[in-house]
């Protein structure tokens, strides 16, 4: 029955996949100045995002996130209209007087446009963007970060809060929040936090049919970090994992390679072999394989000589 189950989600989600048409991973480079300083600039670039997608109704967002310096969306649609969206998207970055600082760095932003080439991909794409921002602030998680669609995912309580706190956007709201009339007699926008949520133009509940329930999701979104490496190499972003995500790795390849759960009775020579993986296949520093391994930060030291 268990396995005829899965079958059935398994087949669902394949015909989800199918009816999305062309997706892709669209990301900006992560080596850039960082454009938002504070909650103004971030809030200015999510109303900027809602506008895009308001005016480009056929580009899908499944899920995204603003980073202090860098984009992710995973989306659907003609190659062509994506195009066009990210260049209103600049320009209207570039333009918005909360970011006049860093207009300059916007108006020579560039996007890479990577296709998905199956629903595991596509699976990996939307966990990886959503869990971006906790990677890269362990003070955060997926339900928390507030800069993208991320935290509506499965979480019923975020959509409950939407539906009772969100506010309905009066015609003069909309006109200041675009600084545009394109929206004026739009009615469906809700401002909740100080911008427009993404419940109100990212295609979540279809994202979330693409995995087989919660579960499926959270695994991706917090233990599948081989997918997330893949993902990082790809794009050729540099991706750093926490102690908890690098924990689990380091008991599975202990019970994996060595036939033990207990790193600490581990020889020498096995922590050795570890050490290094970690080091030049998942980005883990001296003092994280130090923690990680039980070894001495000198042991560390030498096989990883610290720069400067």
């Amino acid at each position: 029955m268990e396995s005829k189950e899965f079958a059935r989600l398994e087949n669902l989600c394949q015909s989800r996949f199918r009816e999305a048409g062309s997706c892709f991973h669209v990301c900006s480079q992560e080596n850039y100045p960082v454009l938002f300083h504070n909650e103004e600039e971030f809030k200015a670039a999510m109303n900027i995002v809602a506008f895009a997608a308001f005016l480009f109704p056929d580009v899908r967002i499944f899920t995204f996130e603003i980073m202090a310096n860098h984009f992710h969306f995973a989306m659907s649609g003609e190659k062509s209209m994506i195009d066009r969206f990210l260049k209103v998207f600049v320009s209207k970055l570039a333009s918005h007087p909360a970011l006049t600082g860093s207009s300059r760095d916007l108006r020579n932003m560039s996007f890479a446009i990577h296709p998905i080439n199956g629903l595991d991909n596509l699976r990996n794409v939307i966990a990886y963007i959503n869990r971006n921002g906790p990677v890269v602030n362990p003070n955060e998680s997926v339900f928390t970060y507030e800069w993208g669609a991320n935290r509506y995912f499965f979480n019923r309580e975020a959509l409950l809060r939407f539906e009772s706190c969100g506010k309905r956007t009066t015609f003069r709201g909309r006109r200041k929040l675009f600084r545009s009339d394109g929206f004026t007699n739009e009615e469906n926008i809700i401002v909740l936090d100080g911008y427009v949520s993404p419940l109100c133009y990212c295609r979540i509940t279809e994202a979330q049919m693409f995995f087989r329930h919660n579960r499926h999701y959270f695994f991706g979104a917090s233990r599948n970090i081989e997918a997330s490496m893949e993902i990082a190499k790809m794009i050729g972003e540099s991706i750093f994992y926490s102690d908890d995500d690098l924990s689990a790795l380091v008991s599975a390849k202990c019970s994996k390679k060595y036939n033990c759960r207990a790193i600490a009775v581990l020889p020498k020579e096995a922590k050795i072999e570890l050490a290094k993986e970690l080091h030049f296949s998942y980005n883990a520093g001296n003092k994280q394989i130090c923690r990680l391994l039980k070894l001495e930060l000198p042991v560390v030291r030498a096989l990883f000589p610290e720069k400067g």
